[in-house]
């Protein structure tokens, strides 16, 4: 017992400052799985406990049944008595380390609830932390009744071993007289034995409680890699919906971007009509530029050769201005020379006098529409340089000028026939001096050929008159179409200006974009190779969990042998005792 007792309070010293080390170390979540291992550690302990009693109240009632007499104590009764004896010292002694122990997670229960009370970070699990110290508190209570309750059998137990040690005592001492000398000889060998049986059973013992407490660690450290694989596990659900979100993200901006760059694309091939467009115009603009190039190098052409009929035309105006002089000195002449002419005479000078009036009228009004030709002739050349797109009209205009040109020439042709008949009068009427009897009526029908010729010139001159105003009218609505048109093309360079203008943002658009492409396909290889990485260490924890879990199961299934044995053993020794007991019986029996 002496032994034991050592041994129970070297155990005892050792539990101590093993959870003074835990207590001092560590704190929080830790505390709090500590609490919850030594919590069902102890009611693991204290299962194994109500065990061992059933065992000693077995043989406490066996011994009870037995009659106190020396004489009817068998060997039997006698290796129960001693292994009832052993078992209860072992039972004291474990339910000493139990209250020892209890005591002590009682404060570690404490300071758990003063660590998560200091923790900052954990006030949001502060219900279920308090929750769970609470209940841990509540099963330390209950084991706490149990262990008093073992405490009370135990001390019952021991009461009974006691009074059947005094009655077997007493039996001896009243033998002792008679045989003093053998049980002086044979009780060193039976101390001596129990000695040996005493230590084999503390080191069994020892061995058993090393035992339970390497399994407890066994357990604790699987409980700490169960919470680390679930924190763990944690951790790659984040990661994951991390993940998720970011291909998300790259999803989205990979559709943004293809239409972004349909939209691209579709402004590209607007701009690209456009800029064809405007290429086309440009062309356009090129060819009625060159035709109207062309055009006014064929009105400068008209203009010479109008020149040159104007000065022509001055010419034949100081021809016929002279050969009026010459007529009218014949003229003269012939009034000195026939003042004796009759009264016929003085009217066909009248005529004649007024067919000069008209023809001085009609080359004022040949004049007029000179002048008038040439001013339209300006104005012509001054909207010439905006009719570069209207080459049709441009065609009909030049063919309109052509017409007044050869009216003109007509009529230019018949002022020089009317100048010829003039001078033919003028010799008719010298003829006439000659022979103005038989030659009167001829000269008559010519006036009046030549009157009806001047009215066809004026009616001519009206028809020119009426053609220009037709030609300013056509000009006009040319000027306002070409303003339409000038219009449209401002329109046109406004729109390619505004297209170049899109265009320019859209190219720095796309670039912005591929430079965000390029970064969001960096970030999402960088989170593929982020998750490749989890997930080779989510499996390379996942083998050291299996290997920890299949290295745990082997003790498991070593510490489950080892206790076979250790019964086996134990077995052995309480057969070893009845062997020996039996033999000491028989010798005490025989001498």
């Amino acid at each position: 017992n002496m032994a034991i007792d050592d041994h129970d309070g070297n155990c005892l010293q050792e539990d101590e400052s093993l959870s003074e080390d835990r207590i001092n170390g560590g704190n929080g979540a830790e505390a709090l799985t500590r609490v919850e291992l030594d919590v069902a550690y102890f009611s693991e302990k204290l299962l194994n406990l109500e065990m061992l009693l059933m065992h000693v109240a077995d043989r406490t009632h066996d011994i009870e049944t037995v009659n106190m007499g020396y004489e009817d104590i068998s060997d039997e009764s006698v290796m129960k008595a001693f292994e009832s004896d052993i078992l209860s010292g072992i039972l004291d002694m474990e339910v000493n380390e139990l209250q020892n122990f209890m005591s002590l997670l009682q404060i570690e229960i404490i300071e758990a609830r003063r660590n998560f009370c200091q923790g900052e970070h954990m006030e949001d699990c502060a219900a279920t932390v308090e929750k769970k110290l609470h209940d841990a508190e509540e099963s330390v209570k209950k084991l706490q009744d149990s262990v008093a309750d073992i405490r009370e059998q135990s001390s019952k137990f021991e009461r009974t071993l006691a009074l059947f040690h005094n009655v077997t005592r007493s039996d001896e001492n009243e033998e002792l007289g008679n045989d003093d000398h053998l049980t002086s000889i044979k009780k060193p060998q039976t101390v001596d034995q129990q000695r040996h049986v005493l230590q084999m059973l503390e080191k069994s013992l020892a061995r058993e409680l090393d035992l339970e407490k390497k399994l407890s660690e066994y357990r604790s450290n699987e409980e700490d890699l169960k919470i680390k694989l679930h924190y763990t596990e944690r951790e790659l659900y984040c990661m994951e919906e991390l993940m998720e979100i970011c291909l998300e993200r790259a999803f989205e901006a990979e559709n943004s971007a293809e239409l972004l760059q349909g939209i691209s694309r579709e402004l590209a091939g607007k701009l690209q009509l456009v800029q064809l467009n405007l290429n086309s115009s440009l062309h356009q603009e090129h060819e009625m530029r060159f035709k109207l190039d062309e055009n006014m190098m064929q009105l400068h052409a008209e203009e010479a050769a109008r020149e040159r009929l104007t000065s022509s035309h001055a010419k034949s105006n100081d021809m016929l201005s002279s050969k009026e002089k010459g007529l009218k000195a014949s003229v003269m002449e012939a009034e000195e020379k026939g003042i004796l002419a009759s009264a016929e005479i003085l009217s066909l000078r009248e005529k004649v006098m007024a067919l000069e009036e008209q023809l001085r009228e009609s080359n004022i009004q040949l004049q007029l529409a000179k002048t008038s030709a040439e001013t339209n002739q300006e104005q012509q050349n001054a909207l010439q340089s905006d009719l570069y797109q209207m080459e049709n009209v441009m065609e009909g205009l030049e063919a309109n000028v052509l017409r007044a040109e050869s009216k003109a020439e007509s009529a230019e042709a018949k002022y020089a026939e009317l100048s010829k008949s003039n001078i033919a009068l003028n010799e008719e009427i010298v003829f006439l001096r000659n022979s103005e009897s038989e030659k009167r009526s001829l000269l008559e029908r010519r006036y009046k050929d030549s009157n009806t010729q001047l009215e066809h010139a004026k009616a001519s001159v009206e028809a020119l008159e009426e053609q220009q105003n037709v030609l300013y009218a056509a000009i006009t609505d040319m000027q306002n179409m070409i303003e339409d048109l000038k219009a449209k093309v401002s329109k046109a360079e406004s729109r390619a200006e505004n297209a170049e203008s899109k265009c320019t943002l859209l190219t720095e658009t796309n670039l912005e974009l591929n430079e965000e492409l390029g970064c969001l396909r960096g970030r999402l290889e960088y989170l593929e190779t982020s998750l490749h990485e989890t997930e080779g260490a989510k499996i390379a924890t996942a083998r050291d969990i299996g290997i920890r879990t299949k290295i745990i199961s082997d003790l498991v299934m070593k510490l489950a042998l080892e206790r076979e044995r250790l019964q086996l053993q134990v077995c052995g020794f309480s057969s070893l005792l009845f062997t020996v007991l039996f033999n000491i019986k028989t010798s005490s029996k025989y001498v």
